[in-house]
């Protein structure tokens, strides 16, 4: 393997960031399955090509809940505003003076306005030329200042229409009967949202609680720090992995120990009741002798719990090369992918960027620069990195830790690394996560990809509340690959058609340069 080194308002609250699969899950339904024909193969696996597969039933009802639907199954990173605090976006030079003249029907207008001045990011259109700030400046000015709503419904007119003019089939406005859905989804089953501490990233605490919830009812704050799921220790682990501890078959029990407060803060202990959970996403048997073949069908809180699982059983009964089945499978919560690709990847790999203009909380200016072209390119903006508009984020392990806390987090990510031959199938019905997978996989040289190209959905929206308990769905990012491969629209390419075999495949992997850093 060669290697190649490289207030507007206080109302607005950044409730989660997700990768979504809505309009990705519907548009595959209609997407043919790729198949080829030829004799039967002695993997069984195989024969999967040549038959349909079973599509998810999407109604036209269930596609205008939209991200209510599949709140389930996206990534979720939600705060609320007693959690985290208000979002506050930098207002731009129209309409500086007018938020206080505005009626409480205009002001949801300005909200959103607001909201896509700061964080939209075209994606979906030609990047290079832009946002049109001008247009939409023109926009507020007649929405808001000139003609601004009479009712609430006139309001919400308005933003559906503010709204089509960005041409983004996943930016959208839910009205607040809906949001109110959105804000009961919990992933950890237990009302929980947690993440990893700001100032300790070994840590992982209480970001925030769902109303009404076994957590919320037995006490546990924001701000606690959790030390053990059913008395394992949790230091150096990721907030997923942390969830999928917590997560389980429901009316079953989980025991939390949490600090309350600095290092030396109290400690409680909790049992709470665990609602409904996910289904285990993942099949998996022994294929000929030593072949272990894994089905994974979404990515959901248990996902990268039971591939892990998986594997070890499968090496138990002699597995010593692995494929991983990636086709039919539309996405659903990005971290498990992310998790996932981690097993199988070095600590120090990068699993993907991501491409927008808010970066760790801060707003860029207008989106004139394709930063993802540009480090495909090996070219620097004028004034610097630091002077363009997108940014690009590497996902991956972070590598800023203390001594302890990376020896922790060492013994946490070797504890089941895996370092088998791997083959990951894909085909026209792999989406969202299932291709930031496969792109980290095949970049990083760790697997061959084998299939038809994937469906191409990379996009990340971000979903907000307004003062009036609606909300508005942004398209704020897009993911690409270690080697700056655009997911959106563009998918990943696989090395086969066809199973090669584990042999052919290592003289690809051989043959493959690893991503500049």
């Amino acid at each position: 393997m060669k290697s190649n080194t490289n207030n507007s308002n206080s109302n607005l609250v950044l409730l989660q960031r997700i990768s979504t699969k809505v309009a990705a899950m519907s548009a595959a339904v209609a997407v043919a399955v790729a198949s080829a024909s030829g004799a039967p193969s002695p993997y069984s696996f195989l024969n999967f090509w040549n038959s349909a597969a079973t599509s998810p039933t999407i109604t036209s009802n269930t596609l205008a809940k939209g991200l209510v639907a599949y709140a389930e199954e996206e990534e979720e990173e939600r705060d609320t505003a007693s959690d985290v605090g208000k979002s506050n976006p930098k207002k731009t030079s129209v309409g500086d003076n007018d938020n206080e003249q505005l009626s409480p029907d205009a002001l949801v207008v300005d909200e959103v306005w607001q909201l896509v001045s700061d964080t939209f990011l075209p994606v979906r259109n030609d990047i290079s030329v832009g946002f049109d700030r001008e247009a939409w400046n023109a926009l507020r000015e007649e929405s808001v200042v000139k003609n601004p709503p009479k009712s609430r419904q006139e309001a919400y007119e308005y933003v559906r229409g503010m709204l089509s003019t960005l041409n983004d089939p996943f930016t959208r406005f839910v009205a607040p009967k809906d949001f109110q859905e959105l804000l009961k989804y919990d992933i950890s089953g237990v009302g929980l949202n947690i993440a990893e501490m700001p100032d300790n990233t070994s840590e992982v605490g209480v970001l925030g609680l769902v109303a009404e919830s076994a957590g919320a009812k037995a006490g546990i704050k924001q701000g606690d720090v959790i030390l053990s799921v059913d008395g394992v220790d949790v230091n150096g682990m990721s907030a997923f992995q942390v969830t999928s501890m917590i997560q389980g078959e429901g009316n079953t029990t989980v025991d939390l120990k949490v600090r309350r407060g600095e290092k030396d803060g109290e400690e409680k202990l909790f049992a709470l009741k665990r609602a409904a959970g996910p289904k285990n996403p993942v099949k998996s048997r022994l294929e000929g002798k030593s072949t272990g073949y894994i089905r994974l069908t979404e990515f959901n809180a248990l996902a990268e719990k039971d591939v892990a699982e998986a594997i070890e059983e499968l090496r138990g009964i002699g597995a010593k090369e692995f494929i991983l089945d990636l086709r039919d499978n539309p996405g659903g919560l990005v971290q498990a992918g992310v998790e996932i690709a981690k097993l199988f990847l070095p600590q120090d790999a990068t699993i993907a960027y991501t491409e927008g203009r808010v970066v760790a909380g801060g707003v860029k200016e207008d989106t004139d620069v394709d930063a993802t072209v540009n480090a495909r390119l090996g070219l620097q903006n004028a004034g610097g990195a630091d002077a363009a508009p997108t940014k690009l984020k590497r996902v991956g392990d972070i590598s800023s830790f203390s001594s302890s806390d990376k020896e922790n987090s060492d013994a946490v990510s070797n504890k089941q690394k895996v370092t088998e031959p791997l083959v990951v199938l894909v085909n026209s019905r792999s989406a969202s996560a299932s291709e930031i997978l496969t792109g980290s996989l095949k970049d990083n040289c760790r697997a061959t990809v084998v299939g038809s190209k994937t469906y191409g959905k990379g996009l990340i929206q971000s979903v907000y509340e307004l003062s009036d308990g609606s909300g508005v769905v942004l398209t704020v990012g897009r993911y690409v690959t270690p080697k700056f491969v655009d997911i959106d629209r563009t998918g990943i390419t696989p090395d086969f058609a066809m199973f090669p075999g584990f042999e052919v495949s290592k003289k690809s992997l051989d043959a493959c340069e690893l991503p500049k850093r």
